[in-house]
């Protein structure tokens, strides 16, 4: 089994953590500890992030200092024998990599996050800490908890966690995640923001001080683009001393200047210079950026230069060394701001913006007095549109440097930063293991298979493009795409209700993990992780009254009245999880593993139409039972914990004994308590294409996969089989109890009818499948896509395909990903 760089190989020495699938039974946990995994010659922290039914380990995660020069040559070796990074002490977390050492405080006032970093014995970081600004004040973090999470000789991981108060009450609460390697003079932060209450915030950012050395000539600000641009505190530079000034000439470049008796005449005259203490990248929207210097705070600000889009890089130093902070998503995720404060002090602040105060405020408020139920598909004649308890996750680097940094260390940590590096393994050893259930590798072998492959790669591309021509960007909105079209207009129904923002709808997250893992593409797995990232954190709540779920489509990612749990399945983001070991991934799955308990409290799914019977809940089979399903499954084989796997099993009997089995309902009553479904009807409202359009035939498929029960097995393929009817043998088979419209969208259970097909060993049932996939006029979606392509013109030149719909794009990729891999041999070439 082989591992890749999943684009390019790094272009600074960095740490990094990746995951590894392995097949039922190779591995056992016990191997694990008794040797270590290397890199080549790159010793491997490891874990066990993963287990099969059987015990055997599903997944390892990864974690090591690489380069460009790492091997990627995976084997296991003898055991090392290393420090680990970090000690818990009484008073805090200490920690040494060898390079440098910091201390996290546990007492105190608990304004600072970290106090100090040591490098060659200087602190080169002080005081780091988190800053609101709100109404033109700045308010400082408080830390509440402190926790050593990971802990070996490779990696650290010290998770802080807080609160920043306004006028007494809690505002928001945060998680910091400091990520640690061995031999690097890097700090790698995970920075995690919880609106507790809907202000409108004007900045948000982390702050800490740092002491530089030397000359004020030889303070400087570097800013990272195309190139370097170097500012120093007081410019070499005069009137008289301009061509003839080897000095400045070598200052504008970067360099640290060496003067000597020979230079005073020149020195007099560059002493008379203005004094530039603050410097400051503002990217204010994601289509500029300005830089702008100040001698002072009562002093104006003085534009230097602007552009585009910034990197997100930027260094501030002296004669012994800086600091480089990196931001990464700089302008994707804009306004955002890196600000120097004081570069001639003997203190310097550096603060990262993850929202600057440049910009306008947060603005949280509803886009309407009332909802729109009727006109614009909203949720329910219900007003539930509030941001608190929504997240925001971003990643800042801080580089320490105990020399001054040069220019082609700072380009290569720029273009590092903007698109990290990262391990992969082979699409088809994610495949062959099973540890994703089922999905195809691409396949040109015929006709009809290639014109599929260049079906899906069209719409991938469309997408990837679609996110700069529609200005997809910003804080709060970057990772997600838009719902519907509106082909009158050129434009996204980005204003009505329903059919603005996706968030998670028919899993597009599914789709573009599952065409990551059969393509290796790396725009792909880049656009996948944007998508995990906005759609785990902003598109559902981790605090409030709507703690667990998630908010469905709307004009506002937290607009719609719909709070539900299909949102916030774990299924949606445990690719990433086992892609990378993302620590914060794995919080945000495990926060959901037992949501049944309170989720279905207030908000019934299905409160619309049917009353609560006590403790009892009318939810749906799917999307609302199988979106628990994939957060027990998903923590069952985290854990091993049997007790998510009876949860599961109790449902699954429930089901066993219900007179249609998967079939019945699609509203059943459930008890939170004892996990169990009762049975209510068979063939009630609700439609059985909403129990599988939310990514219920991938979870279903894949517990079979780990179940290996017969019945439940025979349960999944007989929903695909009745689906793949006419409607006159759906009433004859079910004794008139099914019945059209209730099995509207039958392209959406094709990945059901390919299961079917196989289980019943029914070529009927896959042609059905092939039939409905290949029709020509598909919901306005007409094969193949990119003949629907077209140059039009508003208020400025787009190409648009006008039938699009995020929905039915999802949903056809994601069943002819999986059908290829199931009934693809069952393919007429004529087709």
């Amino acid at each position: 089994m082989g591992l890749k760089w999943l684009k390019d190989s790094p272009k600074v020495i960095r740490g990094m953590s990746f995951g590894h699938p392995w097949h039922k039974g190779e591995l056992a946990v016990a191997e694990v500890a008794e040797k270590d995994f290397y890199l080549g010659e790159t010793p491997l922290q490891t874990k066990v992030m993963a287990y099969w039914p059987d015990g055997s380990v599903k997944w390892t995660g990864h974690s090591g200092v690489v380069s460009s020069e790492t091997e990627l040559n995976f084997h296991q070796g003898e055991q090392l024998e290393q420090q680990a990074i970090a000690n818990e002490k009484y008073n805090g977390i200490y920690f040494d990599n060898g390079i440098i050492k910091g201390f996290f405080p546990k007492h105190g006032e608990g304004i600072n996050l970290l106090d100090w970093v040591q490098v060659s014995g200087e602190k080169r970081l002080t005081n780091l800490h988190l800053l609101l600004q709100y109404q033109g004040k700045k308010y400082r973090s408080q830390v509440t908890g402190l926790k050593l999470e990971e802990n070996g000789g490779e990696k650290a991981v010290i998770k802080v966690t807080g609160e920043i108060h306004i006028q007494g009450q809690c505002a928001q609460e945060f998680t910091l995640r400091f990520r640690i390697y061995r031999g690097l003079a890097k700090l790698e932060i995970i920075h995690t923001v919880v609106i507790i209450k809907g202000l409108a915030y004007e900045g948000l950012g982390l702050e800490f001080t740092t002491a530089l050395t030397g000359e004020k000539w030889n303070r400087q600000v570097k800013f990272v683009g195309d190139d370097v641009y170097s500012e120093p505190a007081q410019l070499l530079l005069s009137r008289r001393f301009y061509e003839n000034n080897p000095n400045y000439h070598l200052q504008a470049q970067g360099e640290i200047v060496k003067l000597d008796a020979e230079d005073e005449p020149m020195l007099l005259h560059g002493k008379e210079n203005a004094i530039w203490n603050n410097f400051r990248v503002v990217q204010s929207t994601h289509r500029s950026f300005e830089m702008a210097k100040q001698t002072g705070k009562d002093y104006c600000w003085l534009p230097m230069g602007d552009g585009a889009h910034y990197s997100g890089t930027l260094y501030a130093g002296g004669e012994t060394g800086g600091v480089a902070c990196s931001l990464e998503n700089f302008w994707e995720k804009a306004p955002s701001e890196i600000e120097v404060s004081g570069l001639s002090h003997d203190q310097t602040k550096l603060t990262t913006w993850l929202w600057s105060p440049e910009a306008e405020a947060m603005d949280f408020r509803h886009y309407s007095e009332r909802d729109h139920m009727l006109s614009g598909y909203e949720g329910m004649e219900e007003i539930r549109s509030t941001p608190v308890g929504i997240a925001n996750t971003s990643r800042i680097w801080i580089d320490l440097f105990s020399t001054p940094a040069s220019n082609e260390e700072l380009l290569a940590l720029a273009e590092e930063n903007q698109q990290p590096a990262q391990i992969v393994a082979n699409p088809e050893d994610y495949r062959n293991t099973g540890v994703f259930g089922y999905f195809s590798l691409p396949d040109k072998s015929n006709q009809t298979k290639t014109m599929l492959e260049e079906q899906m790669l069209a719409l991938r591309q469309f997408y990837l493009a679609e996110v700069g021509q529609r200005s997809w960007y910003g804080f709060w909105n970057f990772g997600d795409v838009m719902h519907t079209y509106d082909r009158f207009r050129h434009q996204w129904r980005y204003d009505l209700g329903g059919y603005a923002w996706q968030n998670t709808e028919l899993v597009p997250n599914m789709w573009l993990w599952l065409d990551f893992l059969r393509t290796g593409d790396a725009e792909v797995y880049y656009f996948a992780e944007n998508m995990t990232r906005h759609t785990s954190e902003v598109d559902q709540y981790h605090a409030g009254e709507y703690k667990g779920l998630g908010s469905r489509h709307n004009v506002l990612h937290w607009g719609c009245q719909a709070k539900e749990v299909r949102i916030s399945m774990a299924g949606l983001h445990r690719y990433y999880y086992y892609l990378t070991g993302d620590e914060r991934i794995g919080e945000i799955m495990e926060q959901v593993k037992d949501n049944e308990e309170y989720a279905f409290d207030e908000l019934p799914p299905m409160r619309e139409f049917m009353e609560r019977d006590g403790q009892k809940i009318p939810v749906r089979v799917g999307p609302d039972w199988s979106a628990l399903v994939s957060n027990w499954f998903t923590q069952w084989e985290r854990t091993g914990d049997q007790v998510y796997l009876q949860k599961i099993l109790t449902g699954i009997d429930c089901l066993k004994r219900s007179p249609n089995r998967l079939l019945s309902g699609p509203i059943t009553m459930f008890d939170p308590e004892k996990k169990t479904l009762d049975y209510l009807g068979t063939g009630l409202t609700g439609g059985y294409h909403m129990v599988i359009s939310f990514g219920a035939p991938q979870v279903w498929t894949e517990l079979a996969m780990n179940l290996e029960d017969d019945e439940w097995s025979d349960m999944v393929a007989e929903f695909g089989w009745m689906y793949s009817l006419s409607p006159e043998d759906k009433e004859h088979y079910s004794e008139g109890l099914l019945k059209e419209p209730n099995f509207s969208w039958p392209m959406f259970a094709t990945t059901m009818m390919a299961y079917g097909a196989v289980q019943r060993n029914d070529q009927k049932i896959s042609q059905r499948a092939w039939d409905l996939l290949l029709q020509n006029d598909l919901s306005g979606m007409a094969l193949p896509v990119a003949d629907s392509r077209q140059a039009v013109a508003t208020w400025q030149k787009v190409s648009e395909m006008p039938w699009i719909s995020t929905n039915v794009v999802s949903q056809w990729c994601l069943n002819v990903i999986c059908c290829l891999d199931l009934i693809g041999d069952e393919m007429k070439e004529e087709n």
